[in-house]
């Protein structure tokens, strides 16, 4: 993975000394990627705002790095500690959307928070928690603001509505005579018994276009929209809308407008009289509510892409829709592509994953036996670094004590020779290094002690896995997943053209449908038990 660090000094804080410097900072990251390597973590480069304090994202570097994440050039991105990042809850929101949408992982090396693992999953629900409530309390705040508005029959806000211009001096709607022409013909003509999908071939065909608006995109840019053709549903909304018969509407209610009405109240009600009834028909299509519990998480072992939700359009025999995991090279490539993986059966895979870790909870002496063997390995780790950073600091002491001597030298000396001069240098460059390397070795310390915490917590859970996945709601059954799985991959596996490969760690085979997949399942913080995957390979199946 590309691991990029971020770094960031104020003026006021390199005058104090405070977090050293930007060099150490990425010293100290660099180690963290470094203590990462089995992840596959590789250190690729660098974004640094020296002299720029945290109270907002107008930062050049934040900036760049911001850009690159859009760009897809970033997989995680690496703080010496969260406040170097952001200083406010609000700001990290809006960064953490970025992250998520563009699938980066987030880590502060000294704070233990790192996304990609359970406890740092656990941390950061806690902080978007505040984010939320701050956010959900400004929204209701904007929302009584819009109900008093319509009380007063005020336009409220958001998209201007076809026929009408907003005077900014009076506040208040005008009607656009142009527009107003078309508004007037779709009601006559809908009245008329015309379908609106004709109605919107009759606007498009006078040269008629959807009001046109600036807007600005996340990347700060300025982009003209709108100005499209009209099609049937465009034309069944306005119909719908209050505001052409003079009323603002909002949260179900209608108030008298201070607005003129383009159409009377009389045209407006025998329209929608007779739109209701034809969109109160029964219908064949149903609105897909299937959670794709796998999300994110799922990769094609051929092709090195995740899979990704994708309806296929079709239903079975209960009406409800096939729903499929896509490897992304068949998804930009329909049939060109020469992906063997192709597309997985959504519900019937996400059977078979809780199958696998349903029989690995029940288990308990194979996971027991686990967790001893991880919690032995962590501690033989940790005595050494242990040792380290005993010596570590007694050399820290030393320094330290040497370095006051000279201080005391230089304050009885009116004038202080060069070589005090430049022992004290030396001595003062040795105690940033001797510090520096006692953050490392205590970075490595607690993340022995973190695996072996997280390896316990991930075997509880799987224990009360069978119990409780199939009470849970799906929402929560996802969760549950994303904080148990790190990363599955499959390949496609044909038994009867190839030998029973020799599987690497934690992989088995499962047939779905008629189909068969390796599957390579990786657990956060746990070690791969080869002996239940070998023992399941094979022998697990969904024909749903």
């Amino acid at each position: 993975k590309r691991c990029y660090i971020y770094a960031r000094v104020s003026t006021d804080e390199q005058a104090s000394g405070e977090y050293s410097s930007v060099e150490s900072q990425i010293d100290i990251c660099k180690h963290y990627i470094e203590v990462q390597r089995e992840k596959g973590w590789q250190h690729a480069g660098n974004y640094k705002d020296p002299g720029y304090s945290g109270k907002d994202l107008d930062r050049p570097g934040i900036q760049e790095l911001l850009t690159d994440i859009r760009a897809a050039k970033i997989d995680v991105i690496i703080v010496y500690k969260i406040e170097r990042l952001v200083r406010s809850i609000r700001d990290f929101y809006k960064l953490w959307d970025i992250f998520q949408e563009n699938n980066v992982t987030f880590v502060s090396a000294t704070q233990q928070f790192d996304t990609s693992n359970a406890m740092g999953k656990l941390t950061l629900n806690i902080l978007l928690s505040f984010a939320q409530f701050e956010r959900e309390n400004t929204a209701e705040k904007t929302r009584d603001k819009m109900r008093q508005r319509a009380r007063l029959g005020k336009w409220h806000g958001g998209w201007m509505p076809y026929g009408y211009n907003y005077n900014k001096k009076t506040q208040k709607l005008e009607i656009n005579q142009k527009e107003a022409k078309a508004i007037k013909q779709i009601f006559e003509q809908y009245n008329a018994g015309q379908k609106p999908a004709q109605i919107a071939n009759t606007l498009n065909n006078a040269s008629y276009q959807t009001k046109t608006r600036i807007i600005t995109t996340k990347d700060g840019k300025q982009k003209t929209v709108g100005g499209n053709r009209f099609n049937e549903d465009m034309i069944k909304n306005i119909i719908s809308n209050p505001i052409y018969k003079g009323y603002v509407h909002l949260d179900d209610k209608e108030y008298p407008g201070e607005h003129q009405a383009i159409i009377s109240e009389a045209e407006w009600q025998k329209a929608n009289k007779h739109l209701t009834t034809k969109t109160n028909r029964p219908t064949n299509y149903a609105k897909d509510d299937h959670t794709h519990l796998l999300k994110g998480i799922l990769k094609c072992g051929q092709c090195q892409c995740n899979l990704t939700p994708y309806p296929s359009g079709k239903k079975d025999k209960n009406g409800q829709p096939y729903l499929y995991y896509a490897c992304g090279k068949v998804v930009d490539n329909g049939k060109n592509s020469d992906c063997k993986v192709r597309m997985l059966p959504a519900r019937e895979f996400e059977a078979i994953i809780k199958q696998a870790l349903q029989g690995l909870g029940q288990n308990k002496a194979l996971i027991n036996s686990a967790i001893h063997n991880t919690t032995n390995h962590n501690k033989k780790r940790i005595k050494p670094l242990e040792l380290e950073k005993e010596q570590t600091t007694n050399a820290l002491i030393k320094t330290v004590k040497e370095i006051n001597r000279l201080v005391n030298i230089m304050k009885s000396q009116d004038m202080v020779g060069k070589e005090i001069n430049n022992e004290y240098k030396v001595l003062l460059e040795e105690r940033k290094r001797l510090e520096n390397n006692q953050q490392k070795i205590e970075l490595e310390i607690e993340r022995c002690q973190q695996d072996t915490l997280d390896a316990e917590n991930i075997a509880r859970t799987l224990q009360a896995f069978d119990k409780v996945i199939s009470v849970l709601p799906i929402d929560d059954q996802k969760e549950l997943f994303q904080l148990l799985i790190r990363e599955i991959t499959v390949w496609h596996y044909d038994p009867a053209k190839e030998k029973a490969p020799r599987f690497e760690r934690g992989a088995f085979t499962a047939k779905i449908r008629t189909k068969w997949y390796k599957i390579k399942l990786d657990l956060y913080q746990f070690p791969q038990i080869d002996e239940y995957y070998h023992s399941i390979s094979g022998k697990l199946a969904s024909s749903e």
